[in-house]
C-alpha cells in the first residue's frame, strides 16, 4: 500500500532523513519507533505529501506521489485520515462541526441528514457518542484525541496516520486509545502508520515495527521478530537506552 525508497530530507545543513526504505502492506499496522529528533514525524508527513523529499520516492497504492501536482495530490489525500498529536480541533466549532468539516468540504452533495448520520457513526466508532454539541474546551485530552480520530475517519479513508496518539495521556486513557486504533483498522479495513514513543502501545497495536535511528531505518519486521531482535540498536532502544554507544557510533 505504501512504499518509500531512498528517501532523503534536509532542512538547511541538518540532515533529517538519510535514505529511508520502508514498505507497508494493505491492512497492516506499522508502528515507527525512535528517539526524539530522529525524523519520525518528518517521515510521516512525506507519506501524505505534506513535505517533498530532497530525493527518493514515495508510492501510495501503486502511484508515485512525491512528483504529483497540487490538484493531483488533493485526490490522493482522500485516501488518508491524519490524526495529529494534539487533535488539532477547531476550538470555535462544536464537536459536531469539527467532525462534519471534511464532509462539508469534500462531499458537497451530502445533505444535512446524511452528514448528521455520518458524524454520529464516526463518534460512536471512537467511543464518543453523545458529545456532538460540546465544544473542544469542554473535553479532556483523551476525548479531544478521539474526536480528532472521528474527524480523520469521516471520509472513510484507506490509510490512517497517527502522530503520537497517546502522548501525555494516563495509562487508562492510553489503553482506550490503543483499543480505538485497533477497532478503526479492523472496521475500516485500513492500513495504519503510527508514530509513538510508547513501547506498550506499540506492542499492542502493531503488526509490524520499524526503528528509525539517525535518519535511517535500522530494523523492520513483524511484531514478534522486532521485539526478539538481536540488533544492538533495537536492544538499546527497548531497554531505554536510545542514546547508547551503538547509536552514538551511527550518529557520528
Amino acid at each position: 500500500m505504501i512504499r518509500i525508497q531512498e528517501l532523503k530530507k534536509s532542512f538547511g545543513p541538518k540532515h533529517i532523513l538519510k535514505g529511508v526504505d520502508l514498505q507497508v502492506g494493505k491492512g497492516e499496522s506499522l508502528v515507527i519507533l525512535g528517539g526524539s529528533g530522529t525524523g519520525k514525524s518528518v517521515l510521516l508527513r512525506h507519506v501524505v505529501a505534506l513535505l517533498r523529499p530532497d530525493s527518493g520516492e514515495v508510492w501510495v497504492d501503486g502511484q508515485r506521489i512525491d512528483t504529483l501536482s497540487g490538484a493531483e495530490l488533493r485526490q490522493i489525500r482522500h485516501k488518508f485520515g491524519f490524526a495529529f498529536q494534539e487533535a488539532a480541533l477547531f476550538d470555535s466549532m462544536s464537536v459536531y462541526e469539527n467532525v462534519a468539516f471534511p464532509l462539508r468540504r469534500h462531499r458537497r452533495n451530502l445533505g444535512e441528514k446524511a452528514i448528521e448520520e455520518r458524524v454520529s457513526e464516526c463518534l460512536s466508532m471512537v467511543g464518543m457518542p453523545g458529545v456532538a454539541e460540546l465544544m473542544p474546551s469542554e473535553l479532556s485530552g483523551g476525548m479531544r484525541r478521539r474526536v480528532g480520530f472521528a474527524r480523520a475517519i469521516a471520509l472513510e479513508p484507506e490509510i490512517l496516520l497517527f502522530d503520537e496518539p497517546t502522548s501525555g495521556l494516563d495509562p487508562v486513557m492510553t489503553s482506550i486509545i490503543n483499543d480505538v486504533i485497533i477497532t478503526l483498522r479492523q472496521e475500516l479495513n485500513a492500513t495504519t502508520i503510527t508514530i509513538t514513543h510508547d513501547l506498550a502501545s506499540a506492542r499492542t497495536i502493531a503488526t509490524h515495527l520499524a526503528l528509525l535511528v539517525a535518519g535511517k531505518v535500522v530494523e523492520y519486521g513483524e511484531r514478534d521478530h522486532f521485539f526478539n531482535s538481536t540488533n544492538p540498536m533495537v536492544r538499546q532502544f527497548l531497554e531505554g537506552r536510545a542514546d547508547g554507544p551503538v547509536t552514538k557510533t551511527l550518529l557520528k
